[in-house]
C-alpha cells in the first residue's frame, strides 16, 4: 500500500493527491494509466490526470462528484502507483492552466495573506510556460523584501507543487530594486 492523501483545490472537480516523490510517474499529462484508473480516464469519468511535483491532480467530469467517486478513485490510484511501467505521460510541459490554478490558490491563500499582513498585495499578471509574472501592489510595490517574498514563499511553493523549473518574476522588479537602493542609501548615511 502506498500512502496518499487528497487535498482540495479551488476547482471543486479537482483534487490534489499527495504522493511520495519516488512513487510518482514522470511529470506531465497522463495519456494512459494502469488498471482501474486507466479505465476511469478512458471512459471519461476522469477528465484529466496531471502529475506534478509531489502530487497528482485528478479532475473528474462535470457529471460526477468526489463524494460518489472519491473512494473508488483513491483505490484505483493506489493500485496504479504500484505499476510504474503502466503509465504513459506526456512530459512536454506542465499545462499552464495547472500552474495558473496553483498560483491563484497561493495568492488567495497563504502568500496573499503574507502580503496583506504588511499592507500590500500580489496579483497574477501572466503564466507563460514555466514563467509566472506577478504585480506587486500596495506596500509590496517597491518594498526591498518583495523579491524575498516572491522567491522564498511563492516560487518555492510552486516548485514544490508543480515543477522544479518554475520561475516567478515581478513586472515591477526594477522599481523595487531602485527603491530598495534609495532606502539603503538613506539608512547608511
Amino acid at each position: 500500500m502506498i500512502a496518499i492523501h487528497a487535498t482540495a483545490t479551488e476547482d471543486p472537480r479537482q483534487l490534489r493527491w499527495v504522493v511520495a516523490s519516488e512513487r510518482l510517474p514522470p511529470r506531465g499529462t497522463v495519456c494512459v494509466a494502469p488498471g482501474k484508473l486507466g479505465a476511469l480516464l478512458d471512459s471519461g469519468v476522469v477528465d484529466e490526470i496531471v502529475v506534478g511535483a509531489g502530487a497528482i491532480l485528478i479532475t473528474i467530469c462535470a457529471d460526477s462528484s468526489w463524494r460518489a467517486l472519491g473512494d473508488e478513485i483513491r483505490e484505483a490510484l493506489g493500485a496504479a502507483l504500484l505499476d510504474p511501467a503502466g503509465w504513459t505521460v506526456d512530459e512536454t510541459s506542465v499545462p499552464a492552466s495547472q500552474l495558473e490554478a496553483v498560483v491563484e490558490e497561493l495568492l488567495a491563500g497563504p502568500v496573499g495573506a503574507l502580503a496583506a499582513s504588511h499592507g500590500g498585495s500580489i496579483e497574477l499578471v501572466s503564466v507563460d510556460g514555466h514563467n509566472v509574472t506577478v504585480r506587486m501592489a500596495g506596500s509590496c510595490d517597491g518594498c526591498p523584501g518583495a523579491s524575498s517574498t516572491l522567491r522564498d514563499a511563492l516560487e518555492r511553493e510552486l516548485r514544490h507543487r508543480v515543477d522544479d523549473h518554475v520561475v516567478v518574476s515581478s513586472e515591477n522588479d526594477s522599481k523595487s530594486l531602485s527603491f530598495g537602493k534609495k532606502l539603503l542609501s538613506l539608512i547608511v548615511r
